[in-house]
């Protein structure tokens, strides 16, 4: 095969990807995520995903405190260990450790822009269900005793501090998004994005101190210098596969709604890692050569999850038969929201 073929098929998906998807749907995420990393107070949270919290306080906040970051299956390793260590009940600790590569907030803004937002709806609907199902059932294998006591500091400490700041921040910021990728007349859109990013900054000088806008500001360029050229290199990967790949072989063994065509892109996603974020033109890719929706909704849900460096650490972390679990429950979900997908998207 010619070599400059799939090294320009490589350079045209780059091209493509940074005309179409950076201004208004990376930038802006970036600036999101940064914000939720600096303006929201985690540790906070993080202490409430114990044994001794109520699951309708630690299950939710195990989602929330995923939702914020956005890392890959091995990233996310030290996190979950030091909240393992730090007392949270295994559950909680599991939903997180599901949820922060699977439903991150720039990983599913990714996926509404590029591949379509009944997708990246059905991906975070999909995710923290099976987060929080797969966290109670190993919880419930495992015989690990979670108390009833609520935690009155979590009461005091969510309504103390200022949150309208932070809803009028995270209004106007996901207004941005929303407008640059959704409104289609070019003139209405720049428009309209300009006006937010005024409004944008009138609220950061006015309600947030400097330190809080420095920190802001740290985070942003954090998350963008670390997962931009990841990103890049991802996707030039994405547009070679793309000429290297056969498209009859995707058809065929994952073109239908099959168990066999729904457990391949999971397994692939468990034997090839990739860095958070890639999976998404990756799986652009898969379906524009032939993969059904099922099958491309499993993969979504499988590969930033599972990884084999991944799956080696948890079972350091908590132990071989509650990582088989662990692993077993994911492949079985994972396989299941795909056909369920699938079967819901070819109506």
């Amino acid at each position: 095969m010619d070599i400059y073929a799939i090294v320009s098929s490589g350079f045209s998906a780059v091209y493509d990807y940074v005309l179409a998807h950076t201004l208004f749907c990376l930038v802006p995420a970036f600036f999101i995520a940064g914000a939720m990393a600096a303006l929201i107070p985690k540790d906070l949270l993080l202490p409430y995903l114990g044994k001794d919290s109520p699951k309708h306080i630690a299950y939710p906040l195990s989602v929330v405190s995923g939702l914020l970051l956005a890392v890959c299956s091995c990233t996310v390793l030290p996190l979950f260990a030091g909240i393992k260590k730090g007392g949270a009940g295994i559950g909680p600790a599991i939903a997180f450790l599901y949820t922060a590569p699977a439903t991150n907030i720039v990983a599913i803004l990714y996926t509404g822009s590029l591949i379509g937002w009944d997708v990246a709806a059905a991906r975070i609907f999909l995710s923290i269900l099976f987060a929080v199902s797969i966290g109670i059932i190993i919880s419930k294998m495992f015989h690990e005793e979670e108390g009833a006591q609520a935690s009155d500091t979590f009461v005091r400490s969510a309504t103390s501090h200022d949150i309208k700041r932070l809803i009028y921040l995270f209004s106007v910021l996901i207004g941005i998004l929303l407008v640059g990728t959704r409104v289609s007349v070019p003139w209405i859109k720049y428009v309209i994005v300009l006006i937010l990013i005024g409004m944008s900054a009138i609220i950061a000088k006015k309600l947030f101190i400097k330190e809080e806008r420095d920190s802001w500001m740290r985070e942003t360029w954090g998350f963008a210098k670390t997962i931009t050229p990841l990103l890049l290199v991802g996707v030039f990967v994405s547009g070679m596969v793309k000429v290297l790949l056969p498209q009859e072989f995707v058809t065929t063994y994952m073109g239908s709604n099959s168990l066999t065509a729904l457990i391949i892109p999971v397994l692939f996603g468990v034997l090839v890692y990739f860095p958070t974020l890639v999976e998404v033109p990756m799986a652009k890719v898969f379906l524009d050569l032939g993969m059904g929706k099922g099958p491309l909704m499993a993969y979504l849900l499988a590969d930033p999850v599972l990884s084999l460096p991944s799956i080696l650490v948890v079972s350091k972390i908590m132990g071989t038969k509650r990582t088989v679990a662990y692993v077993s429950l994911i492949i079985v979900f994972t396989v299941f929201g795909g056909y369920l997908f699938g079967r819901i998207a070819s109506r």
